[in-house]
């Protein structure tokens, strides 16, 4: 796979990330933390817009350290996952979240080298990796 990209070409992706927030050195669920912060500013209305907000924030973050910018962007779906690993079963738990959209190309290079490797965390459970396809250059 060696696709030719160049500066300025748009392409259409769907993703599935598990956006992660750090603090105090420990990782959490960029959604979840979202809602506990609307939750503390006590104002638990419209808490869903509030953590796609967060999303897609996270996102464009991605973009703007891996080549691109996003045209336009939606939050699909959002999961709580969770998978026995190991000989002793134990249980692994991880958010992932379901991205769709149009991005810009600013770094063609920069940008091939982070879709080879995938986006977020928990990239073994089948997150991380963004489907691109031809956009609209229009």
């Amino acid at each position: 796979f060696a696709p030719t990209l160049s500066a300025g070409q748009t392409l259409r992706f769907n993703l599935r990330a598990n956006p992660t927030v750090c603090k105090n050195g420990k990782r959490h669920d960029l959604l979840m933390e979202a809602k506990r912060q609307r939750k503390t500013q006590g104002d638990s209305q419209d808490i869903w817009s509030y953590q796609q907000q967060a999303a897609l924030t996270w996102l464009a973050r991605q973009g703007e350290q891996n080549g691109f910018t996003l045209r336009e962007a939606s939050v699909d779906a959002y999961r709580q996952q969770q998978i026995r690993r190991g000989k002793d079963r134990q249980m692994i738990q991880f958010s992932s979240v379901d991205y769709t959209g149009v991005l810009v190309i600013n770094e063609p290079a920069l940008f091939l080298q982070r879709l080879a490797q995938g986006y977020g965390k928990s990239r073994a459970f089948g997150c991380g990796m963004m489907m691109i396809k031809p956009g609209d250059d229009a």
